[in-house]
């Protein structure tokens, strides 16, 4: 009986190469007795499939692999104060120099590595402390410092940056969340202006200077600690942000969080 369940398995194999319902044919010990009993169904493409089986139920323990890397598009919030190394009278103040990114990064995974790029966007503020603010020339366009008018009740004298910008990120996840990312920002600083706002007798004043001369393009280099819900970020500008024909050198440290 065993010698003829044998032979009749093979037929059905021969005779078929797409075949939908692999069967098994069992003797049970009885004389003339035999238990059918299907083991898995195999898509009539044959039992491969880009390197993959294809089975209808769940092996235990059985892990799919993914051979391909993953690309997906990520939007990134980073909020974080500017730190300025500079000279008096550019004193500026970190508490009120804040930064504010959106990045929309396109990935691709390979493991535990990732690469990142995209477009973004940011806008920089960097506060003067103190009793005085900034102003542009109306002649020859520089930046000078001076004092508010008399009576003036001080608010805050910054200057505003606006870029587009475009991240080229490498991240590596260590373990469950945690991991790391570092790579260059590129930015086109597009906008930049100076405000000043200060009260007289109670009136609500403004100043406002456009085009402040800031330089085309600049490049910071950005590292990240990745926690498992957010980001600690800090970005270094070795290259001065501001036209040095109109302003003194200076460069930017910025910390913060990202989400």
């Amino acid at each position: 009986m065993i010698i003829t369940a044998a032979l009749m398995l093979g037929a059905l194999a021969a005779g078929a190469q797409n075949l939908d319902t692999l069967v098994v044919v069992k003797t049970t010990g009885a004389k003339d007795t035999t238990q059918t009993t299907i083991l898995a169904k195999v898509d009539t493409l044959g039992p491969f499939d880009n390197g993959r089986v294809h089975l209808d139920f769940d092996i235990p323990f059985y892990k799919k692999i993914n051979r391909h890397d993953r690309n997906d598009l990520v939007g990134a919030f980073y909020v974080g104060t500017n730190i300025i190394d500079s000279k008096a009278p550019y004193d500026f103040n970190p508490q009120n120099s804040m930064e504010f990114a959106v990045y929309m990064l396109k990935s691709k995974t390979f493991g535990r590595s990732t690469f990142s790029y995209g477009p973004g966007f940011t806008w920089r503020n960097f506060a003067l402390t103190g009793e005085n603010m900034m102003f542009k020339d109306v002649h020859d366009g520089s930046i000078g410092v001076r004092e508010y008018p008399e009576e003036a009740v001080p608010k805050v004298s910054k200057l505003r940056v606006f870029s587009i910008n475009f991240p080229i990120l490498y991240s590596c996840n260590v373990a469950n969340g945690f991991g790391f990312t570092f790579g260059p920002v590129v930015s086109f600083n597009a906008g930049s202006s100076i405000v000043d706002k200060y009260t007289i007798k109670g009136d609500k004043l403004k100043d406002k200077y456009k085009s402040v001369h800031c330089n085309i393009v600049t490049v910071d280099a950005m590292v990240q600690l990745n926690l498992k819900y957010f980001s600690i970020y800090a970005k270094y500008c070795p290259m001065n942000i501001m036209d040095k024909n109109y302003w003194p050198e200076f460069q930017t440290w910025t910390v913060g969080i990202a989400l």
